[in-house]
This record gives structure tokens, sequence and C-alpha cells, in this order.
């Protein structure tokens, strides 16, 4: 006889997932006095009422990110501020910079520096004002279709401008990383633009908060092994092993 009920079991895994972002069915089933059968059929139907996303012998938390850029800019900002002034130690002079929607790149936008002689582009109208801000900083904004949830151009008049440059560090917005199957994104034509981006870059950095790691959005664009710099904030050790193993240089936002 099974130590708890369905209903029990399946809070009970929740707590987990929000504590640890990623759970397996045959460690659950020995913590919870079960079988993987049980444990598999408790998850599926979590999934399907839209709680976690199943993944090979287990589920991971499902993207925390949503709203427009505007009322993502309004959470976590004390977090971002800390990534945000973290990357400007690899921003180095006479580059040409991509700056992907993003509330966090917003920020950084605000504080790049004007003594590099650097020219940014971003697909983000908001990143675009502030840049404006930043009188030496030359400023590129692509066209295109505006995305409201994205908070910027996706749609294939952007990802056609993109083929124009080739930027020497770029800045992808993300919106979920797990150690299976990297960085992914909640929408498809966001996934293709970052994707051809990513393409266009000569370095790429993904500043990441650390809600966003060990869950899994729709449409995965990003190895963990294309990633030349993650700026996080929480020294998880999954993360911190899965990104040196591949050779990318961690930098942990104090």
């Amino acid at each position: 006889m099974d130590k708890y009920s369905p209903e029990e079991r399946q809070l009970l895994i929740l707590d987990l997932l929000a504590s640890h972002h990623k759970v397996m069915a045959a460690s659950l089933a020995d913590q919870l006095g079960t079988t993987e059968a049980t444990i598999r059929r408790d998850l599926r139907q979590l999934a399907d009422a839209g709680q976690c996303k199943r993944i090979h012998g287990g589920a991971i938390s499902l993207s925390p990110q949503t709203g427009t850029l505007t009322e993502r800019s309004n959470s976590k900002v004390t977090e971002k501020q800390g990534l945000a002034l973290a990357a400007l130690g690899i921003i180095k002079e006479k580059q040409l910079i991509f700056l992907d929607a993003s509330s966090t790149h917003l920020l950084l936008a605000s504080i790049m520096p004007e003594h590099l002689d650097l020219t940014v582009v971003t697909n983000s109208p908001a990143i675009a004002v502030r840049l404006l801000e930043r009188r030496n900083v030359r400023t590129i904004l692509v066209g295109g279709e505006l995305d409201p949830m994205v908070g910027g151009a996706v749609d294939i008049t952007a990802a056609e401008s993109i083929q124009k440059f080739r930027f020497d560090l770029c800045f992808l917005g993300v919106c979920a990383w797990s150690s299976d199957l990297g960085f992914s994104a909640i929408h498809y034509q966001d996934s293709e633009f970052k994707r051809r981006v990513a393409e266009r870059s000569g370095s790429l950095a993904v500043l990441c908060n650390d809600d966003k790691i060990e869950s899994l959005a729709s449409y995965p664009f990003l190895s963990s092994a294309q990633t030349d710099y993650l700026i996080c904030t929480q020294q998880d050790p999954i993360l911190m092993a899965a990104f040196k193993a591949v050779g990318c240089t961690v930098i942990t936002a104090g």
C-alpha cells in the first residue's frame, strides 16, 4: 500500500520541483515509497495540468518567464542589476554588440560603458531608448513586427536584418536552462531569431536568473557548449559543473 494518496504525492512532487527544479521518477519512487509506474502517472497528470514538463525519466520545472517586457522589468530587480553589473567585465573596446530583448538587458543598456567606442544592435525599442541616453554608444535598432510578449522584433524581417552583421559579442535573452537541453525560449519565432543571432556572433553571453535554472520552455535553441560566458547569481553545483565541463567562463554576480 502506498504511503501517500495521489494528491499528497503530487503536492510533495511539486514541493521538490520548487526547490530542486528537476526530479527523476526512480528517485521519487524511493523517496515516496511507491513504484516508478505510479510516479510516472503522477508526473503525466501534473504535466497535463501545466505544472511541470516531462523529460526522459522524470520532470522539470516550467519556465518562470511570463508577461510583457515592462511587466518582467518589475520583478527580481536587484538580482537583474547584479547580473548587468557583472556583465560589464566582458565588454571590450570597439566591439559590435547585440543586446537581445530582455528585461535584464534593459538594465545593462542603462549602464553600457560610454568610453569604449561601442556599437550596440538591438531588436528591442525599449533597449534602444535606454541606449540613446548613452551618448557615446552608437545604437542600431533592428526593425520588424514587434512582439509585445517578447518585447522586440523577432519576425522574418528582423531575422533577415541580422545577416548584415557579424557581432563580436552577443547577449542572448533566455527563458529557461536545463542540463539536458540547454537554453530554451517560450515562443517559436523568438527561438529561431535567437538561433540566427547566435550564428552571427563571435562570443555568446547569457545572463541567467536563478529561477531559470533547471527549467524548460518549449523551444530549445542554444546548447550549453555553445555558450562562451554564463553570468549567474546562484552557484548551483549542477549548473557550474555543466558549463565548466564545456569550457564556458562562469561569472557569479556578487
